[in-house]
């Protein structure tokens, strides 16, 4: 009886491994081609708008890119904790924000479309979030 135990308890515990394996394996890479590349982002902060450009490279390290200012208050400030899932993006960068040009951590989350994104723009240590858009430039 001990022994038909263990080779079930065996058995049970391979197939959930094989299972889970399974599950790993069938997920597909997000498709990054959908956010790689040069963008204008218009950021609507109560009526008062900013615009900005920024970049999303992929190299082996993973995804990187820089953001700038359209008015040079700010120029190639480097991406952080870019994550993308197939729909979403999401980056943070510090940089000078208004209203006393101090620096703050910037949030940005979007949902991605055909060579547009719509989401906000957040800067927690205001308590403000804005909507914003970008726009792939296209060549």
């Amino acid at each position: 009886m001990k022994t038909r135990f263990k080779i079930v308890f065996a058995l049970s515990i391979l197939f959930i491994f094989s299972l889970s394996f399974s599950f790993i394996i069938s997920q597909e890479a997000p498709d990054y081609e959908k956010i790689l590349g040069d963008w204008d982002m218009e950021v609507d902060a109560e009526g008062e708008y900013y615009y900005l450009s920024f970049n999303i490279e992929k190299d082996e390290s993973g995804l990187k890119g820089t953001i700038s200012e359209s008015i040079g208050f700010f120029t190639d400030f480097p991406l952080s904790n870019i994550q993308f899932d197939g729909e979403r993006l999401s980056f943070e960068f510090t940089a000078p924000t208004p209203p006393d040009g101090l620096e703050r951590v910037v949030k940005a989350e979007f949902n991605v479309g055909d060579n547009e994104m719509e989401g906000y723009i957040s800067l927690e240590d205001l308590g403000l979030s804005v909507p914003a858009t970008a726009t792939r430039e296209i060549e």
